[in-house]
């Protein structure tokens, strides 16, 4: 049996937390000793676990396209001499791409193993407001149906021959694929939520700190507490 601290719930708080600790480093050895002590992490996990580590990689590439595009945007200004680097603007771009590959492994670190069930039920458990639990529910799945109904039209249409050219036929098959694909996700989310409902899944389950007379204090002290952390890291 695990431990209460790896609950569901309590990793997706310690994940939260941790992302909002790497977004206040400044400094960008510290940003990639700790890239590399949890990548170094997460693939020890990863090959005792059996996952396939090409997955993960192609997955990283494909986020790493974005800090590309930082890279691209951010090195270089326009001055009196015409185009210049620009070494601020690099510095940015590097502490951006060291974050953001941080967070991205902490979360999967921090969240393996966690299926779209596991997560709607830790996040009904977490001390938020009920329509906010619920609007997170229904996201949840609705991504996820998303993307499953996009992977099944992307087969069909590959088994009919389907090559997209820039023509007007193709803006035509992919409009149409759009709005099919929005129809039935929107039945799916609507049968999942009956679903949900009938297995006596309660979308207003309110958390019981929330009707604790000291939670107000706690909450007033965490958001001093990250209005002075986020104002000294900003000096």
């Amino acid at each position: 049996m695990k431990p209460a601290i790896f609950q569901p719930h309590f990793r997706l708080i310690f994940t939260f937390v941790l992302g909002l600790s790497v977004s206040a480093i400044q400094n960008p050895q510290w940003l990639l000793s700790l890239l590399c002590l949890t990548a170094g992490a997460l693939l020890v996990v990863l090959i005792r676990q059996g996952k396939p580590l090409a997955f993960y990689l192609r997955r990283a590439l494909i986020f790493n396209l974005f800090t590309l595009l930082i890279w691209l945007t951010l090195s270089w200004k326009i001055s009196e001499n015409g185009l210049e680097w620009h070494a601020a603007g690099m510095h940015t771009a590097l502490l951006i791409t060291l974050r953001m590959n941080l967070i991205l492994c902490t979360i999967w670190l921090c969240l393996i193993n966690m299926t779209d069930s596991i997560l709607v039920q830790a996040v009904s458990k977490l001390p938020l407001p009920d329509k906010l639990i619920h609007l997170f529910i229904l996201t949840v799945r609705y991504i996820s149906l998303l993307g499953e109904l996009n992977r099944q039209m992307t087969q069909a249409m590959k088994a009919r021959g389907f090559q997209p050219k820039f023509n007007r036929r193709t803006f035509s098959v992919i409009a149409q694929r759009v709005a099919l694909l929005l129809i039935q996700a929107m039945v799916q989310v609507e049968k999942s939520e009956m679903a949900l409902k009938a297995r006596g899944f309660r979308f207003a389950s309110r958390s019981s700190l929330l009707d604790k007379p000291w939670w107000k204090t706690v909450e007033i002290s965490t958001a001093l507490l990250l209005i002075i952390g986020i104002y000294y890291a900003q000096r």
